[in-house]
């Protein structure tokens, strides 16, 4: 008996579209197939690795985390609560997403979960600002009656 050699699977491009975009992509990927070092072969060809989207969407992601973290020197009064909301919760289902999809991608977990952070502390001061406003406006309206009864 002989034994029949392993199959090999067939090389599948990056990208199954054929629109021009789909080429150039598949070129680039393959152009920089032929540089990748071998320790870095398993990312390069894990199935959320660079040569799909898994991996450039929440790569590309990371710029809502930035510009979170650039408004926490924006004053509190223009923060938008409702923005801040519905940016969090959305975040916080794609976190939960990222863990259940196959493969799971904890890139874009971490990301999600990021972003939904940042926008939950940025809800958080907008309602202590709005809460803050709401004392000081109290206070200044019980001043002038505690006046008026002294005279």
């Amino acid at each position: 008996m002989s034994a029949t050699p392993p199959s090999t699977p067939p090389k599948v491009p990056a990208s199954a579209g054929k629109g021009l975009h789909s080429r150039a992509y598949n070129g680039l990927i393959g152009a920089c197939d032929k540089f990748v070092p071998a320790k870095m072969r398993p990312l390069w060809m894990h199935p959320a690795g660079p040569k799909t989207i898994f991996f450039w969407a929440p790569l590309v992601k990371w710029s809502l985390v930035i510009a979170g973290l650039s408004d926490l020197t924006r004053p509190a009064d223009t923060i938008s609560p409702n923005g801040c909301l519905a940016l969090g919760a959305t975040n916080l289902i794609w976190t939960r997403y990222a863990l259940v999809i196959i493969p799971k991608n904890y890139s874009l977990f971490a990301v999600n979960l990021f972003v939904s952070l940042t926008q939950l502390f940025q809800l958080g001061r907008a309602y202590n600002y709005r809460w803050e406003q709401s004392k000081l406006e109290k206070s200044a309206e019980q001043k002038p009656a505690a006046i008026k009864d002294s005279s």
